[in-house]
């Protein structure tokens, strides 16, 4: 579980485009629970006091190295915290999280 700080500009009105996980990818093991590993994404608006339904990925069957994990169309907010999570028995490395603001 992971989660970012709190996002906001001078309490601006922010709209969130996209967001992407850079992430070790491709790790999933080769059958059973953990074959397509999932990452799940949650938004909270109000100092992380409520969450946003669950928007899950994959994070890529095993060899799927060039899997994109990416969330499009996450809406407004004028202070927003993402959280991550994953519940697959796989190694998961998170190296960065980009935000597209516009």
């Amino acid at each position: 579980l992971r989660r970012t700080p709190h996002i906001q500009q001078e309490r601006q009105r922010l709209y969130f485009r996209w967001l992407e996980l850079i992430a070790e990818t491709g790790v999933g093991l080769s059958s059973g629970q953990g074959s397509d590993p999932q990452v799940c994404l949650r938004v909270s608006d109000d100092l992380g006091r409520t969450w946003s339904n669950e928007k899950w990925r994959s994070l890529g069957a095993q060899g799927a190295y060039r899997t994109r994990v990416r969330w499009n169309r996450l809406g407004q907010a004028r202070d927003r915290v993402f959280e991550l999570s994953g519940s697959d028995p796989v190694r998961t490395t998170l190296i960065d999280l980009n935000v597209g603001i516009g």
